[in-house]
C-alpha cells in the first residue's frame, strides 16, 4: 500500500478503537455472547445473498453455451469479493480478477463484460434501496442544517443518477464516457482519456444485453433485487437477536444509509473503523443509542471476514491450478 492508505488505516483503526472504547469492552462482548449461535443464521442469510448475485451473474452471460457451473462462478465471486473487501483497490482489482479467472471457460473480455454487466445492475438495485433509506431518514431525524441540505443535495443527485442510468439504456446515451470525456479536459487529463474507448464498450455491451436478451436482463435485476432483500434480512435477524425489533421502514433506513457511508469512505482500507462509526451515527439519530449501531457494525464486518477467508481460501486454489 502506499503511503497515505497506511495513514487512512490507522486513522480508521484509531477511530475503530476510540468507538469501542466509548462503547465499553464489556458490552461489545455482552452482545456477541447474546447473539451467541445465531451468527449462523447471519452467515445462513449472507449465504443466501452470495447464492442469489451468483445466478444474476450467471443470467448476466446471456445463456452461453460456454457460461461456467453455478458452483465454479460461486467460488469465483467470493475470490473476487475478498479482493473487494480486503484491497484499497476494491473493485478495480476485484472484478478483472473474476474474469481472469473463468478464462478457462471464457474469453477475459467476455468474462469482464458479464461480471461488468451484472455489477452495474446490482448498483442500481443499491441505488433504489439507498435513495428511499436515505430520504426516510432526512424525514425522520433532525439533524444540523448544513448537513441536513448536504443529505437532500445527495438524495436529489441521486435521483437524477437513477433517472439517468434508465435513460441510458432505454435511448442508448452514452453518458459516462461523455462524463469521462468532459472531466479529461481538467488535470487527469491523457490518464481518463485512456480508458474511455473501454468505457463506451462497455456501455455498448450493457446496451445490446438490456436490448437483445431482455428476459436475462429482467432475471438479472430481480436476483439483484432479491440480494439487496438479504442484506435488509441480516440487519433484521442480528438486531432481533439483541433484542430490538425494527420494522420496516427503518430496516430500509438502516442498510439504505449504510451504502451511503460505504460510499463515503470507499477509499479507507477495508472502512475500518468507519462503518461502525457510520452505523453508531445513524443509530444514535434514530434513538436506539451508539452501543447497538457499533454491535451491528461489528457483526457484520465479522461475517464479511468469514467470507473473505473463504474466498481468499479458493483464489489460493486457482492460483496454484493455474501457475504463471
Amino acid at each position: 500500500m502506499r503511503k497515505i492508505e497506511w495513514v487512512l488505516l490507522a486513522l480508521g483503526l484509531a477511530l475503530f478503537v476510540v468507538l469501542i472504547d466509548r462503547v465499553g469492552w464489556g458490552e461489545i462482548f455482552r452482545q456477541f455472547r447474546q447473539i451467541g449461535w445465531v451468527f449462523l443464521l447471519v452467515l445462513g442469510v449472507s449465504t443466501g445473498r452470495y447464492l442469489a448475485r451468483t445466478r444474476a451473474w450467471q443470467r448476466a452471460f446471456a445463456a452461453r453455451d460456454d457460461t461456467p457451473p453455478f458452483w465454479q462462478l460461486f467460488q469465483v465471486r467470493l475470490a473476487g469479493e475478498s479482493l473487494n473487501y480486503l484491497t484499497v483497490a476494491g473493485p478495480i482489482l476485484g472484478e478483472p480478477t473474476k474474469a481472469t479467472l473463468l478464462r478457462e471457460r471464457l474469453p477475459v473480455a467476455v468474462g469482464l463484460g458479464g461480471t461488468l454487466i451484472e455489477a452495474g445492475i446490482y448498483g442500481l438495485t443499491s441505488g433504489l434501496i439507498t435513495l428511499p433509506g436515505l430520504v426516510l431518514f432526512l424525514v425522520r431525524v433532525t439533524l444540523d442544517p448544513g448537513l441536513q441540505r448536504a443529505g437532500w443535495l445527495v438524495a436529489l443527485l441521486l435521483a437524477l443518477l437513477l433517472l439517468f442510468s434508465w435513460m441510458m439504456l432505454r435511448r442508448r446515451l452514452h453518458v459516462l464516457s461523455a462524463a469521462v470525456r468532459w472531466v479529461s479536459r481538467g488535470p487527469l487529463g491523457r490518464r481518463l482519456e485512456r480508458g474511455r474507448p473501454h468505457l463506451e464498450q462497455l456501455e455498448d455491451q450493457l446496451f445490446l444485453f438490456y436490448a437483445g436478451h431482455t428476459r436475462a436482463f429482467r432475471a438479472v435485476f430481480l436476483w439483484d433485487c432479491l440480494a439487496q432483500v438479504f442484506a435488509v434480512l441480516e440487519i433484521y435477524v442480528i438486531l432481533a437477536a439483541l433484542g430490538v425489533r425494527v420494522g420496516l421502514a427503518e430496516l430500509v433506513i438502516m442498510e439504505g444509509m449504510g451504502k451511503v457511508i460505504k460510499a463515503m469512505f470507499f477509499f479507507v482500507p477495508g472502512r475500518v473503523g468507519t462503518d461502525e462509526a457510520g452505523a453508531a451515527f445513524v443509530f444514535q439519530a434514530l434513538g436506539y443509542g451508539w452501543a447497538l449501531g457499533i454491535g451491528l457494525g461489528l457483526v457484520r464486518r465479522l461475517r464479511a471476514l468469514v467470507w473473505s477467508g473463504a474466498g481468499l481460501a479458493f483464489l489460493s486454489r486457482y492460483a496454484i491450478r493455474r501457475p504463471a
